[in-house]
């Protein structure tokens, strides 16, 4: 058989396979930025998680496990999930902004400590090549931030330092990280100084589309 034809022949055997390959199902265990929560009714098909969803439906199936006010230190709910889902072919974890209202030096340890036994828990569930993505912890916008107002430059230092930290883990642990500190407009954040409106979601979705898509 001529090499051009065998050349073809597996070139249209590969785009076959992708065309008819299941999506790949990437659990977003993360606090309210990922639950979406602090979004009005209206706006909540503007969630960065699922405008990622949408330009992606055919390759992902991504499965929301945000929840409001969650700290990294939630294991037993991380243990919940791993149980609620017994399938996941990637992990992505997206905490840290509340861990940032502990200003004490036990803040940043803490956090690792506990996001490196949910590495090792997911692993262990899935498998021990599961791919792992760490989100790092966001921006604030320290003049709108609300009760926490007091100790916003300290807040905004621990966000820095959890980043620096989860970037180290990732490497430890072989995982991929990805920071959104920086990418959140401070205008999007006028709400509480936290959570992004709509536009915030947008730059959040740009920046985390091509890293979850590419998780593997």
């Amino acid at each position: 058989m001529p090499r051009l034809l065998l050349i073809f022949l597996a070139l249209a055997l590969s785009a076959f396979a992708q065309s008819t390959s299941s999506p790949r199902t990437v659990i977003i265990f993360g606090d309210s930025i990922t639950a979406g929560g602090a979004l009005p009714q209206s706006q909540k098909d503007q969630l960065w998680l699922t405008q990622v969803q949408r330009q992606f439906s055919a390759a992902l199936t991504l499965v929301n496990e945000g929840k409001g006010g969650r700290p990294t230190n939630s294991l037993t709910e991380f243990d919940a999930m791993l149980t609620r889902h017994p399938h996941a072919d990637a992990l992505a974890i997206a905490l840290g902004m509340n861990d940032s209202r502990d200003i004490t030096p036990q803040c940043v340890p803490k956090a690792v400590a506990n996001l490196r036994a949910m590495i090792a828990k997911a692993r262990t569930a899935y498998g021990p090549s599961l791919p792992v993505l760490l989100i790092g912890p966001s921006n604030i916008n320290k003049a709108a931030l609300g009760p926490t107002k007091p100790i916003a430059n300290e807040r905004e230092t621990k966000l820095r330092e959890l980043n620096i930290a989860f970037k180290n883990l990732a490497t430890e642990t072989r995982c991929q990280f990805v920071t959104l500190f920086g990418i959140v407009p401070a205008p999007s954040l006028l709400k509480d100084g936290v959570h992004p409106d709509a536009s915030g979601n947008t730059a959040i979705a740009k920046v985390l589309a091509p890293k979850l898509k590419a998780l593997r």
